[in-house]
């Protein structure tokens, strides 16, 4: 898909003029609305929790939980329900909700209830749109937990039991091409297993989880995986990867170390995206991960005498499926510990949340960094990077953000401490929720962007693999054509500064033609397999000159 330098200007002359005014200023670069920076919003002052964990589910409704051992929050559980449980650590009767769903549409939320301690859990949504959520700690930690969306105030977490074989605390989850997810990892826990279960094995030895792990730090919690297009999954843990092969329990290849060697898994947290996967038809598709942020060897360690090191300020990107892949490295305009990766709908990622110094943990991080960094894996090495405008919340340990349908990013969450702290500390246990608009949602670029009309797909939503998809949309300014695209995002299951089962396809543009006064229909081909496209929701939007759509839901079947 073609990048235009500065979509914002449709006179060519004004457009010239703006060049060669930059052009003679030597420590400017032409960078694509950069000034604008985005815009912040507060949604909620507090949904009586905090967002540890966050996902979108298909009827525009976001899932949040934090943990149950935190103490009563400050939502109460509706109708006089409370939780009876004699195995929890801190309050046996509680009757506080430690889980909320969120309603993007009305800016509302309802509290919901959970069984067991979801703290540190992980989490994916299968094709049905439910989202089945597994691990945690304590009485949670084997736990299988499904929440159903429904459009009423009727649905809640529904608990299934110990449907895990092994304790997953930290452990991640990742959506397969045949529907099952599967469960890597956790603390102590050198394996992986899938669920549903079958008559197979139930867990199975990972030795590169083995190899990865710092003894006395770990640095391979939440480890990064992300499916390849050909079916294995690379999984990138502290300061090195893997691809592989799930189905026969074998390492397909082994990568480099990123150079350096400093660690970037948790608790030296750093973030991990797969960047946009394009032409999708070819025998061989290119697939690049990004890995950003982190903490340098021993950080965690120096913590505990009041050295809070600063952060690393590289990202490394690596195309996995080259013959000879080698990590190439980039310096971002800050160090980050704990940022949060997110996809935006026109292939540029979000560097958002996180620390300058320390590492995640209770009480382990300094310096927050309040302003978002726009990455465009496009533009020419040495100039990706874009600072934008500042929140005035700090996101430190425990925060999240995601990607919402209308191209806004949701971010909440932010709690260093063991409980639930609010005055006296630091860093306050936040309860708020906000949205960052990227600058493209500026409405300046409203003639510019498209509003998706309508689709071939059947039903309205249901599309399938390696069919000829028309979407017909309107665009009110000056279109121009070879730069228009349709893209697919997954969305994601955020915490702990990961993002698991996020992606984006282009599905590119065959050919635009007009279908009325300011109206075109763009034809494009769906993922061929699921191995690019595992079936389930996705956000499907038209991008004219890297201004998005409003996304529109679509299941891939």
């Amino acid at each position: 898909m073609s990048r235009p330098l500065m979509p914002r200007y449709t006179s060519i002359l004004f457009f010239l003029l703006l060049q060669l005014f930059f052009a003679a200023q030597p420590h400017h670069r032409i960078v694509t609305y950069a000034a604008d920076g985005g815009l912040w919003q507060l949604l909620q002052n507090s949904v009586g929790i905090t967002a540890m964990h966050m996902q979108l589910l298909s009827n525009d409704r976001v899932v949040i939980f934090d943990r149950t051992d935190f103490g009563k929050s400050n939502l109460s559980l509706p109708d006089g329900k409370c939780r009876n449980d004699s195995s929890e650590l801190v309050v046996k009767y509680d009757c506080s909700a430690h889980s909320v769903e969120y309603n993007v549409l009305a800016n509302t939320f309802r509290p919901l209830m959970v069984q067991s301690d979801v703290w540190c859990s992980s989490g994916a949504v299968v094709p049905d749109g439910s989202l089945i959520q597994t691990g945690g700690f304590n009485d949670g930690e084997r736990k299988v937990r499904i929440f159903s969306p429904c459009n009423g105030s009727g649905c809640d977490w529904n608990e299934v039991g110990d449907g895990l074989k092994a304790k997953r605390w930290y452990a991640t989850s990742h959506i397969l091409p045949d529907g099952r997810q599967i469960i890597i990892g956790g603390r102590k826990q050198f394996n992986y297993e899938f669920y549903p279960k079958s008559s197979a094995p139930n867990v199975y030895r990972l030795l590169f989880l083995t190899e990865t792990n710092d003894r006395g730090v770990e640095n391979n919690l939440y480890p990064s995986v992300f499916l390849n297009g050909d079916g294995n999954l690379f999984i990138f843990a502290n300061n090195r990867a893997i691809l592989f092969d799930h189905n026969a329990n074998k390492v397909v290849r082994t990568y480099p170390a990123i150079p350096g060697g400093d660690p970037r898994s948790y608790p030296s947290t750093g973030s991990a995206v797969l960047l946009p996967l394009r032409n999708l038809q070819a025998a061989t598709i290119e697939a690049e991960v990004l890995v950003c942020g982190g903490a340098p060897k021993g950080s965690f360690a120096k913590v505990a005498n009041g050295n809070f090191v600063p952060a690393l300020d590289t990202c490394a990107r690596i195309k996995i499926n080259d013959p000879n892949p080698q990590w190439v490295m980039e310096t971002m305009p800050t160090a980050r510990v704990m940022g949060d990766m997110t996809l935006l709908p026109n292939g540029n990622v979000l560097i958002i949340n996180g620390a300058g110094a320390g590492t995640a943990g209770w009480e382990r991080g300094r310096d927050p960094i309040l302003n978002p960094v726009l990455y465009r894996p496009d533009n020419a090495f040495g100039s990706r990077f874009e600072l934008q405008n500042p929140t005035t919340i700090p996101r430190m340990y425990h925060s999240t953000a995601i990607l919402l349908r209308d191209g806004r990013v949701l971010v909440g969450g932010s709690n260093p401490h063991i409980g639930y702290e609010f005055t006296g500390v630091l860093f306050p246990t936040e309860l708020s929720l906000e949205a960052f608009s990227p600058p493209y949602l500026d409405p300046q670029f409203n003639n510019l962007r498209p509003t998706i009309v309508s689709t071939t797909a059947s039903a309205g939503k249901n599309i399938g693999y390696r069919q000829k998809l028309l979407v017909r949309f309107e665009v009110t300014g000056i279109i121009v054509t070879d730069m228009v695209s349709v893209t697919m995002v997954a969305p994601a299951f955020n915490t702990h500064s990961f993002s698991m089962n996020h992606r984006l396809l282009v599905l590119g543009n065959e050919k635009v033609t007009g279908a009325g006064t300011s109206t075109y229909d763009i034809q494009v081909t769906t993922p061929p397999s699921g191995d690019l496209a595992p079936s389930g929701h996705y956000m499907l939007y038209v991008v004219h000159q890297e201004i998005p759509s409003e996304g529109l839901w679509v299941k891939i079947l």
